[in-house]
């Protein structure tokens, strides 16, 4: 049987996708079809813009969201899954269906 560690771990990297503070939930919102910035903002109460910013540029680095610009006045930006994101959309569903059956207690 082989040994795993945080370096080899074969669901780490899902880990350190989502793990970081207010990540799952901006991938939340972006499954929910919350795709506009100060739709995502209202969303996420409490997230700061900055904090915003900086999550969703994470992950349109990472390649799980896509960022498109319309050319209105003010411009329009629409965040959205991209193939990897939507791949890893049943993972994100799969904990809501978890902490549902649990009744998010004794977690």
């Amino acid at each position: 049987m082989k040994t795993y560690t945080v370096d080899n771990c074969p669901i780490q990297p899902v880990v350190d996708v989502i793990s970081g503070k207010w990540t799952s939930l901006v991938l939340w919102e972006i499954s929910q079809k919350h795709n506009h910035y100060g739709e995502l903002k209202r969303q996420l109460g409490g997230i700061s813009t900055r904090t915003l910013a900086v999550r969703l540029k994470m992950l349109e680095e990472q390649g799980i969201v896509s960022r498109n610009v319309f050319p209105t006045t003010p411009p329009t930006v629409e965040y959205v899954l991209t193939k990897k994101g939507l791949d890893l959309a049943p993972i994100l569903y799969a904990m809501r269906d978890w902490s549902e059956k649990y009744d998010n207690t004794n977690l």
